[in-house]
């Protein structure tokens, strides 16, 4: 857990870096994954996007990435407008397959994606929030990973503290807790953007099913 802790914390430094280095907002939105390839921004461990409330962003590259076969890399920088217009297009009913665990979120609707994008974006952003609360297992094991955290970065910048050894954090357990447990982290930006983020061992998928369902919106 504290490896998850600081892990997010670095990915999240990295992807603001990369995409928001100024105040410009030229980059509307962006994102990482542990592969070579831009996948589903759903489906990737964190996301970008410059204007917090078109959030709905990540949805709808997601649901036309999966459902045309089109590659993001050459949609993420289509309007929001345009991106609703390509679901829109899509026959009602039509889904798109999802790697959910509950049957609710094993799939994506054209009709819940395009009810997500009509809704206001503060709602859509409170309720990411309020589903990316760490569960009671994550909850007990925090204090002592902040207390870990705290004391790792004391010692590297005093050099005074008891001794440290690595550890191995690719163990069976460890990587059961994490996927598990995901970590998510919901970050406003100064700057008017938001990163959505998890573990690069998890996906985005588990935090946007439950503010969608949080907010009646899958179908």
């Amino acid at each position: 857990m504290v490896a998850s802790q600081l892990i997010l914390d670095d990915l999240e430094d990295l992807l603001v870096r990369f995409c928001a280095p100024d105040a410009s907002g030229r980059i509307p939105t962006g994102a990482c994954t542990h592969g070579v390839h831009w996948h589903a921004p759903v489906d990737m461990c964190a996301t970008y996007n410059a204007k917090a409330e078109e959030i709905g962003r990540d949805l709808a590259l997601s649901w036309v990435h999966l459902h045309d076969k089109d590659s993001v890399s050459r949609i993420a920088g289509m309007s929001l407008q345009a991106l609703r217009a390509r679901v829109e297009a899509a026959p009602r009913g039509a889904l798109v397959t999802m790697k959910g665990k509950s049957e609710h979120s094993r799939s994506l609707s054209r009709e819940t994606v395009l009810k997500a994008l009509a809704a206001p974006p503060s709602a859509l952003l409170d309720a990411l929030g309020a589903s990316a609360a760490p569960d009671d297992a994550w909850r007990a094991a925090a204090p002592r990973a902040t207390a870990i955290v705290d004391l790792t970065r004391q010692i590297a910048e005093t050099g005074e503290g008891p001794p440290t050894w690595p550890v191995c954090t690719s163990t069976h357990g460890h990587i059961h807790f994490v996927k598990k447990h995901p970590p998510f982290h919901v970050r406003r930006l100064a700057s008017g953007g938001v990163v959505l983020a998890t573990h690069p061992y998890c996906s985005l998928w588990p935090l946007w099913a439950n503010a969608l369902s949080a907010l009646g919106l899958m179908s």
